[in-house]
């Protein structure tokens, strides 16, 4: 009988610890199917972005042009709107998708002629999902246009750079399920759960905000919380969290330093405050506010 009963306890025990994986297992398979399921939602839900008006930021900026590190104002425009499905654009019929419309502009002065960059990425409300990137840059040596959709399973885009040897390029692939653009890191890791600061891998399309053609493959990069921190902006001081977004790879590829308001709250709502990246390139918040700027 003693013989049974070990014989039956062991029996349960393996059933257990199976049960366990098998749980665990559905759980990364889980994660990875919805890469931001534990993202914050109360700064996305807030009433003010339904107010009519853009959340309006102006920052202090630096970008290294020529070989030299230039100084300017960037402008960065985040609102809600519905999107339609079928032309990738703001709905017309009051029916659609929710998405960040989040909008950088730069104009950075050189000796030879001023460098205009536009870079607008749609970001889903519900599941902050990289959606959509438009790029365009204008100089007086020509201009480069990007696009990049990622709907129904499917990732396509279409490049072209005025460059000798560049030309247009076109391509589609189906994306791993934690894609995000690194354009977007600027709305979408507002939701990050700095509390519980938790360590992500995602597959980021890099950084498009070029006059050349981009590179079009995801590349694995961590997400690590480093900690609170108070900075001097020219804003004023604010409390803000920091996050490191590394390569997985490693090698020489630079880290990029993001920091968010830790003022959840209106008219705050998280915003990116601070950037450091490769390239010379910086952000430092310099004023916030919420106006509808299209109108006069």
């Amino acid at each position: 009988m003693k013989r049974l009963f070990y014989r039956a306890t062991w029996i349960m025990v393996a059933i257990a610890i199976t049960a366990g994986w098998a749980c665990t297992s559905r759980g990364v398979a889980a994660d990875q199917a919805d890469p931001f399921a534990d993202f914050t939602r109360a700064w996305r839900d807030d009433p003010a972005w339904h107010d009519g008006k853009a959340e309006c930021c102006v920052y202090d900026a630096t970008r290294e042009i020529y070989g030299q590190l230039r100084q300017y104002r960037a402008r960065l425009y985040t609102d809600q709107e519905l999107t339609d499905p079928d032309t990738k654009t703001k709905s017309a019929t009051g029916h659609g998708r929710a998405a960040f419309k989040h909008h950088l502009r730069e104009d950075i002065a050189t000796e030879n002629y001023d460098y205009h960059y536009s870079t607008m990425c749609y970001v889903g409300v519900s599941d902050l999902k990289s959606l959509k990137l438009d790029m365009g840059s204008q100089e007086d040596c020509g201009a480069t246009f990007k696009k990049y959709i990622n709907h129904a399973g499917r990732f396509s885009y279409h490049q072209f750079s005025y460059f000798p040897k560049e030309g247009h390029r076109t391509g589609q692939s189906s994306p791993p399920e934690n894609l995000a653009f690194q354009d977007a890191l600027s709305v979408l890791l507002r939701g990050y759960p700095f509390e519980q600061a938790p360590q992500l891998t995602l597959m980021l399309l890099p950084d498009q905000t070029s006059n050349k053609l981009s590179a079009v493959e995801p590349v694995p990069y961590q997400i690590r919380y480093v900690g609170w921190e108070t900075l001097d902006l020219p804003i004023g001081a604010v409390e803000a969290h920091h996050l490191e977004v590394s390569p997985v790879s490693g090698g020489n590829d630079p880290a990029m330093h993001y920091w968010f308001a830790a003022d959840g709250t209106a008219p705050m709502l998280h915003v990116m405050v601070q950037y450091e990246g490769p390239g010379g390139i910086s952000y430092r918040l310099r004023s916030l506010e919420r106006r509808a700027y299209w109108k006069r």
